[in-house]
């Protein structure tokens, strides 16, 4: 393993049982036989549909579900099946529910010392909150924010006190899991640029989840896009928007809205059916839904193959 690589996922899987009767239990694959690595200092973007499994992914890799097979290594070491406790303030997660994640009856500034208080970062309650002061103003709020309740700010402030209290104990990765989508334009984009800031000053390491493919381009150094629990394609940002290859993918690029309604209309709309086949037993997962299938697309699960420098795909079609 390369020393660049901060977090590497080999053939991660995770179900859920949705039915239980006497007979037999059905199961939803969420998480099945994904793999990636992460450089550090870089940003994974996470891309797909509502359902896919990206919130699962990634709750997953943290070890707050546990998986079904598959390995997880961070930093070089496996921790697929170890105490969590000693990465936990190495490995922090910015919740899409910026309020459902903080206590009502807490005052924001002892929600971002809890993280500290429990890692012993600190000698006393006072050094705490100076620490947290200064993560306050770092990621754009007041020292007078500190005292108040989470009900008492926009979702935009609160998504802000996320970023603090994920920061506040000294991650080197965090998962930013659907943190904007909440959000207004004007909120996502100070967001993502607060979230840049951070990058280069604290040298952090993110995987960014979430279904807006622009957002996503912005942020990330790779793209990886998912469908039904697995990867179908993986690479740089520019090359999986530019020259996407994998049928989902174009249908994913080619919903980006575009400001100038003459190039919208002149735009080729990649064609996608409404059917269902999150049931498939075998092949590709994509197929019922595919306008370009073969008849291996139904029999034969595809696998990822590098189709090019550092960009991969798993299609039949290539």
């Amino acid at each position: 393993m390369k020393n660049s690589v901060l977090l590497e996922v080999k053939n991660l899987k995770k179900k859920f049982v949705v039915s239980n009767n006497f007979r037999k239990k059905k199961y939803v694959r969420a998480v099945d036989g994904v793999s990636f690595s992460i450089a550090k200092g870089k940003t994974l973007g996470l891309v797909g549909e509502s359902g896919c499994g990206k919130s699962t992914l990634a709750r997953t890799l943290l070890r707050l579900l546990e998986p079904e097979s598959g390995r997880i290594f961070f930093a070089g070491e496996d921790i697929t099946h170890v105490n969590m406790r000693p990465y936990r303030k190495k490995m922090q997660i910015v919740f899409q529910d910026p309020a459902g994640s903080l206590d009502p009856r807490t005052r924001i500034c002892d929600s971002i010392a809890e993280g500290m208080l429990i890692h012993h970062i600190g000698t006393s309650k006072q050094e705490r909150l100076e620490r947290v002061l200064q993560l306050l103003e770092k990621v754009g709020l007041n020292v007078e924010h500190a005292h108040r309740y989470p009900h008492e700010f926009s979702g935009g402030q609160l998504q802000r006190v996320g970023i603090a209290r994920a920061l506040a104990v000294g991650p080197e990765f965090v998962v930013c899991d659907e943190a904007v989508s909440a959000l207004d334009v004007s909120c996502q984009s100070q967001i993502i640029n607060l979230l840049e800031d951070m990058q280069e000053e604290l040298n952090l390491t993110y995987l960014f989840i979430s279904h807006d493919v622009s957002v996503v381009r912005h942020i990330s150094d790779h793209i990886g896009v998912m469908y039904l629990g697995k990867l179908v394609e993986l690479g740089s940002s520019d090359e999986i928007v530019l020259r996407p290859v994998h049928p989902y993918t174009k249908t994913l690029i080619s919903s980006i809205p575009i400001p100038d309604p003459v190039l919208s209309r002149a735009r080729e709309r990649v064609p996608i059916s409404e059917e269902d086949s999150s049931m498939a037993l075998a092949g590709c997962r994509f197929c019922s839904r595919c306008d370009f299938t073969k008849p291996i697309c139904f029999e034969v699960e595809p696998d990822m193959k590098e189709i090019a420098p550092d960009h991969y795909c798993a299609c039949h079609l290539i």
